[in-house]
């Protein structure tokens, strides 16, 4: 059995599915080169697409005619391994907003030397008070916890004189670009090859070719690439199993 299989093993956490929170699992990152070469060689595998219904135990049922083999699709697939089972689709919003609960602003100044983690503002239009979370000087955003409320686009920031007190911060304000929450800004910007790329924070001048993702759109793709997987042809998983076990038994004792 699957169970027996594995008693050795370290359990580490796993995500599976759309737990919220990881669970105790065998570690499968001890593979050995057995597994490495399986992968090398289309002659010992076929691809498969994990569709929403499925479940690691599930579709070693289904391929295999026993739940036992499960653990291959871990071992067979390094992005399953290292992101876990793919999410019900249905599913992605409330994990989006979880993962991604604040609000993100951009502008044009140069915040390098303001606005650090920590620091308080507010907005002296809409009179909403925020911390920053942290920075992307690359693209010129502030994720900020406001809980939940906004910044007008092109109000401006003042840092609140707790956050200036013992600073040699000489200019407490910046102008807002643009507001919105954080799982719908922009991510990182693409070129038509999907080549992540960089631009200019200080004057937003976007290439048309350039396409951008949001951190919404980013975790979708990550989870929809998840589906497609390798797996061990039925006649090849038994032996293959069989030979992991009986090394990893080895490099135990």
């Amino acid at each position: 059995m699957a169970t027996k299989f594995f008693e050795a093993f370290q359990k580490v956490g796993y995500n599976f599915g759309d737990n919220e929170a990881p669970v105790l699992f065998d570690n499968l990152t001890a593979y050995v080169d057995i597994i490495d070469s399986l992968k090398e060689n289309a002659a010992f595998y076929n691809k498969y697409t994990i569709l929403p219904e499925d479940r690691p135990d599930t579709v070693s049922f289904k391929l295999y005619g026993t739940v036992d083999y499960y653990w291959t699709f871990f071992l067979m697939n390094d992005d399953l391994r290292r992101d876990g089972w793919p999410i019900y689709t249905n599913k992605i919003d409330d994990i989006a907003m979880s993962k991604y609960p604040n609000r993100t602003l951009t502008t044009t100044a140069n915040i390098a030397d303001r606005f650090y983690p920590g620091q308080r503002f507010e907005g002296l239009t809409s009179g909403t008070v925020g911390t920053v979370v942290k920075r992307n000087l690359d693209l010129g955003q502030i994720i900020y916890d406001s809980g939940g409320n906004n910044l007008n686009d092109g109000e401006i920031l003042q840092l609140t004189a707790a956050s200036l007190a013992g600073t040699d911060i000489t200019d407490p304000n910046i102008s807002v670009r643009s507001d919105s929450k954080q799982v719908d800004s922009v991510h990182h910007y693409e070129d038509a090859d999907g080549v992540t790329q960089d631009i200019d924070p200080h004057t937003y001048s976007i290439p048309a070719t350039y396409t951008a993702v949001t951190y919404r759109e980013r975790l979708i793709d990550a989870n929809e690439n998840l589906r497609e997987i390798i797996v061990l042809k039925p006649d090849v998983v038994g032996g293959a199993a069989s030979e992991f076990k009986a090394f990893m038994q080895n490099e135990q004792n």
